[in-house]
């Protein structure tokens, strides 16, 4: 991770050093970064620290299925259906499935400690909530975020579709499992086994790539 000016704020851009990073080495320097970066909070400038604020709680935070694989050991699911009808909150819109955490009827996050505005399971806790952090990012740094999501998500619908189908709101559905190929999250339960470059655009990865050597002289 790099830091990067953006006018007055501090925020990050990223470089990719080895052909084969996983998301999870995306993680572990994304979580280098929130903490050891002077990075700007420009939603909540006032904060000095992520522990008890919780204004992203409240925001939609899509799942892949190591989310929910992982998610389900924690709270003692035996099963995706399970899970998805005890946490998630699935969305059928027409052709498109959108599977989510569930948020209450404060509209917040299912599992966010009303009294502490603490995550109940913060080690665990999604893709998304792990690479969010309320400061600047480059569009390309960015780009990333979105590809892992999309096609964490992709995959868990691709199963969610094997398995007898919790669906919380439904819109005209007409879902069609041929939308939903197989992709580098198949059969894969940890994001140290999902390499970004199977799952980046081409062009994406391209733009990111350094050589090893030039990405540690790139780094500040």
């Amino acid at each position: 991770m790099l830091l990067q000016r953006f006018g007055a704020a501090q925020g990050y851009d990223l470089v990719i050093t080895a052909k084969r990073a996983t998301v999870q080495d995306y993680l572990d320097a994304l979580n280098r970064a929130f903490t050891g970066l002077e990075l700007t909070r420009v939603r909540r400038p006032e904060v000095r620290a992520c522990r008890g604020c919780d204004r992203c709680c409240a925001e939609r935070a899509p799942l892949t299925i190591i989310d929910s694989f992982l998610l389900s050991r924690v709270t003692g699911c035996s099963s995706l259906s399970e899970f998805l009808s005890r946490y998630g909150y699935v969305a059928v819109t027409g052709p498109v499935v959108d599977i989510t955490l569930r948020r209450l009827d404060d509209g917040y996050c299912i599992f966010l400690d009303r009294q502490a505005r603490t995550c109940r399971v913060y080690p665990v806790r999604p893709f998304v909530c792990q690479t969010f952090f309320c400061c600047p990012a480059t569009g390309r740094a960015l780009a990333v975020r979105e590809a892992v999501v999309n096609s964490g998500e992709d995959e868990l619908v691709r199963r969610w579709l094997k398995t007898r189908r919790v669906v919380h709101y439904a819109d005209r559905p007409h879902v069609n499992p041929r939308d939903w190929l197989k992709n580098p999250f198949t059969g894969r339960w940890r994001y140290d086994a999902v390499r970004l470059r199977a799952l980046l655009p081409g062009r994406l990865w391209r733009e990111l790539y350094v050589p090893q050597q030039e990405g540690r002289r790139s780094r500040g």
